[in-house]
């Protein structure tokens, strides 16, 4: 990663559930899945938080963003479905983000163009 994001816009959440930095949170305050509704992705944690504490998350430009596989560089990202809150290759139809930057793998950081979750 090249160590650089722009943060235009940031909210405050907060956390129903131990929040990680770096990942995916949905609206309802806990890490983000494809489920739909208070699932979907609001924006990326800053911080960590644990539960009933505030944390602000990335809702404009870009984040960094932790993987939960290798993504290809200009993939559609969306949050995984066991509900880590990490990034995997969505689809045009199912995503909330585009990866500026290869990730190499799990647990690897690489940027992402926060983007609002979408399914079509």
């Amino acid at each position: 990663m090249g160590k650089q994001y722009d943060k235009v816009h940031a909210a405050t959440a907060i956390a129903i559930a131990a929040i990680a930095a770096n990942r995916f949170v949905g609206f309802d305050g806990a890490p983000a899945t494809s489920a739909g509704g208070s699932h979907d992705s609001q924006g990326v944690a800053e911080t960590e938080a644990a539960i009933g504490q505030a944390v602000s998350l990335i809702t404009g430009y870009s984040a960094p963003v932790e993987a939960g596989e290798a993504i290809a560089q200009f993939a559609f990202v969306k949050p995984a479905a066991d509900g880590s809150g990490k990034a995997i290759t969505g689809t045009a139809t199912d995503h909330c983000g585009m990866a500026l930057e290869a990730a190499g793998g799990d647990g690897s950081l690489f940027e992402v163009r926060v983007l609002p979750h979408r399914h079509t």
